[in-house]
């Protein structure tokens, strides 16, 4: 009865030892948490292919360390629901099929505090704006759907004619220009 006992002990520490090794493994992989992220212009569409789309950084918020990047490239969404129909309270607005986003898969070992950035329309770098959130994302929990929306706000600038030669200080310069929300 002893040596049973023994053994058994000795099946059960190393029944232990294997769970605790099997979570150190889990833990240093971490575990796939999959994000998407809209980044929208004021009060508009979603920043599409069109314009160049936008960039999409996400980063530590503890210790700046980049954990994915990418360019959000797609459609600028479908304009009746965005720009005319009434809004609902958590109706999707943005989230409908070929919708402009990008989503990142982080691989996440415990709660983290990311800081999530929007740069663009990244065809007009002269002209490119951010906008940034803060938040809380715990491992295995995905923010999919409507996604993280980030709003830009700014005007893109397109000079379409200028002067044809040089002129001076005080002359008058006739520029013509294309300017609306991103």
């Amino acid at each position: 009865m002893r040596s049973f006992t023994g053994r058994r002990r000795a099946l059960a520490c190393l029944l232990a030892a294997s769970i605790l090794a099997i979570s150190a493994l889990a833990e240093a992989q971490g575990t796939p948490t999959r994000i998407l992220v809209r980044a929208i212009a004021r009060d508009a569409k979603a920043i599409g292919t069109g314009v160049g789309g936008a960039l999409i950084t996400f980063k530590d918020a503890k210790t700046g360390e980049v954990l994915a990047q990418g360019e959000q490239q797609g459609a600028t969404g479908e304009t009746p629901r965005i720009m005319i129909e009434p809004r609902p309270r958590d109706e999707t607005i943005f989230g409908t099929p070929d919708a402009a986003h990008f989503t990142a898969t982080l691989d996440l070992t415990r709660p983290t505090i990311v800081e999530i950035t929007a740069e663009g329309p990244l065809d007009t770098p002269d002209y490119m704006y951010k906008a940034s959130k803060t938040m809380l994302l715990v491992p295995g929990q995905d923010v999919l759907g409507e996604g993280v929306i980030l709003e830009v706000h700014g005007f893109r600038v397109t000079f379409t004619d200028g002067p044809a030669s040089p002129v001076s200080s005080g002359d008058d310069i006739p520029l013509t220009a294309n300017v609306v929300m991103i």
